[in-house]
C-alpha cells in the first residue's frame, strides 16, 4: 500500500470530485446515472488522480460526501444537477437544524426553507454542524431550528445522506429561529 495523502491533497481532490459529481459532470465527459453514480475510473482521470487516491478521499471524508458501489462512485448531497433522492425515506430525529446568513432569516420565516440552487435542502443534526455550514456565507449565521418530527408528521419526506438529512422543502410553521 502506498502512501496516504496529505490533508491538502485531500481537500484539492475532494473540491474537484464534489465539482464534477454534484454540480457540472459534463466538463469531465462523465454521464451520471439517475442516482448520481459514474464510473470510478472516469472520475479518477477527470480530477488527475488515480482511482486509489479517488477512493481515499471518499473513505477519508468525515461528512460522508460520497459513496462508492463497485466500480462507481456518487455525491450523497450537495447536488445542483438533477439526480434522484436516495432510495431509503428515514425518519429524522426530532429536531433538525439549519445554519443561514442571518440576512435570510426573514424570508426562511415567511416562505420556509427552499432549495435554492440545490436539489434539496440540507440540514444538520447539531447546532454546531449547522452553523459551520452557515459560515460559509456570513461569519456570524443564524441557527434555525426545524421541528422535524412534526414536519415528517405533516408529510415531509426526510433523507439521510452522510451526516446531512435532506428533504424537499420545509414550510415556515416548522421552522423556529435559535435564540442565542
Amino acid at each position: 500500500m502506498g502512501r496516504e495523502l496529505s490533508r491538502e491533497v485531500r481537500v484539492r481532490l475532494s473540491k474537484r470530485m464534489s465539482y464534477f459529481l454534484r454540480h457540472h459532470p459534463e466538463d469531465a465527459g462523465l454521464e451520471p446515472d439517475a442516482h448520481g453514480f459514474v464510473r470510478l475510473e472516469g472520475l479518477a482521470e477527470a480530477v488527475g488522480a488515480k482511482r486509489s487516491e479517488v477512493e481515499e478521499v471518499a473513505a477519508r471524508d468525515e461528512k460522508g460526501r460520497y459513496e462508492i458501489a463497485g466500480e462507481m462512485i456518487r455525491a450523497t448531497y450537495g447536488h445542483s444537477i438533477p439526480v434522484e433522492p436516495p432510495d431509503e425515506v428515514c425518519e429524522p430525529p426530532e429536531v433538525l437544524y439549519h445554519g443561514t446568513p442571518r440576512r435570510s432569516v426573514q424570508a426562511i420565516l415567511r416562505e420556509g426553507l427552499r432549495p435554492m440552487g440545490r436539489r434539496m435542502v440540507h440540514l444538520s443534526g447539531s447546532v454546531p454542524q449547522a452553523r459551520e455550514v452557515g459560515r460559509r456565507r456570513d461569519s456570524r449565521p443564524a441557527v434555525l431550528i426545524v421541528d422535524a418530527k412534526a414536519a415528517a408528521e405533516g408529510g415531509i419526506r426526510f433523507w439521510r445522506a452522510g451526516e446531512v438529512y435532506l428533504c424537499a422543502g420545509v414550510p415556515p410553521e416548522f421552522i423556529a429561529i435559535l435564540k442565542e
